[in-house]
């Protein structure tokens, strides 16, 4: 069986800076776009919008990217803004009151900003396979866009935009996401809400969309009955947590109100280890590499943070903690190596 080489990138709405520092050492590592280096992308939220926008042809060169990673990093540097407006101290106090009731976004800015870079492109417009969660509320199930499955059923070539948007809902910050995307058994009207809430990191989900389906990634290996997980790698990106600990005296005794501004970043970086435990015990030594950063702010871990001190934090610590950290990118170094065909 032939390598085959997976990327997984979490969500956490304008911390995608973090991956894209992280996919431009890559590159510079390899010598290669990041389109080269890997065979399916899987991304959640943010992740899955990186890993829609990087894996677009150029309808002109479709042997080529339409976008480097410094076009889809200008989007997060100066249009992050659009998406989540930063507002006056006053505002700030009305929304304290008013995002108890409606989400603290509107959508006129994402869908300017997704428009404007997914275009009216679909899934089978992508040079990669790629794979992105969602969580569906019409159907109270998880979803998965995948581009292996497009390819064979045109009713379910979706929009990347579509893609995009249902995988970036967060909840209390934009609505859910309405739109049509039809399966056999489940309601064709979906309402969709952010990935994060179950797979926000979607390494796990990808390796077993690989496993189940093999022979469809590796058509020359149709003749095998098992696959060889020594030929497999995994590199899975993380967008930066808080390294905050809640302690029994700050949540012993709150209620509602306090575990609604917090239960969604536990929860996050819950699963995100979780996924990373069950990562490093299902790959082979070597095959596997987690890379993410510790945000020792609360306000610069923000996923809605605009602010271009925020932004530039973020790079800063991440080519601080990873990028000059000479272990973790002899790691990478050796995953990247063992992945070469």
């Amino acid at each position: 069986m032939r390598k085959f080489r997976i990327l997984s990138i979490d969500g956490g709405g304008l911390r995608g800076v973090v991956p894209l520092v992280i996919l431009k050492k890559v590159e510079e590592i390899t010598g290669k776009r990041i389109t080269e280096s890997f065979d399916l992308f899987a991304g959640t939220s943010t992740g899955g919008l990186i890993s829609c926008a990087i894996s677009i042809k150029d309808p002109l060169n479709p042997s080529q990217p339409l976008y480097t990673l410094d076009d889809i990093m200008d989007v997060y540097i100066k249009r992050g803004c659009e998406i989540f407006p930063q507002y006056s101290t006053l505002a700030n106090a009305i929304h304290k009151v008013t995002d108890m009731f409606s989400p603290r976004y509107d959508t006129s800015g994402i869908e300017k900003v997704f428009r404007d870079v997914l275009k009216d492109y679909r899934l089978t417009d992508v040079m990669n396979n790629i794979i992105v969660g969602s969580y569906d509320l019409a159907n109270n199930i998880p979803l998965f866009f995948k581009s292996r499955i497009a390819r064979n059923d045109f009713a379910r070539d979706a929009w990347l935009y579509d893609v995009c948007r249902a995988t970036s809902a967060g909840p209390a910050y934009l609505p859910s996401y309405e739109f049509n995307y039809p399966y056999f058994g489940e309601h064709a009207g979906r309402n969709c809400i952010d990935g994060g809430v179950f797979v926000n990191n979607p390494s796990m989900a990808a390796l077993a969309e690989f496993s189940k389906n093999f022979k469809y990634y590796l058509p020359d290996s149709s003749a095998e009955k098992d696959i060889d997980y020594n030929n497999v790698f995994v590199l899975s990106l993380g967008t930066g947590s808080f390294t905050d600990h809640i302690r029994k005296a700050g949540s012993e005794y709150k209620g509602e109100l306090y575990w609604a501004q917090h239960i969604v970043d536990v929860m996050m970086r819950g699963v995100n280890r979780a996924t990373d435990y069950a990562m490093n015990e299902m790959m082979e030594p070597g095959n596997y590499l987690r890379l993410s950063i510790s945000i020792d702010t609360e306000e610069h871990s923000k996923m809605d943070n605009s602010s271009a001190e925020t932004t530039q934090y973020l790079i800063k610590a991440t080519n601080e903690q990873l990028i000059s950290n000479a272990t973790k990118m002899n790691s990478l170094k050796a995953l990247l190596n063992k992945m070469q065909l």
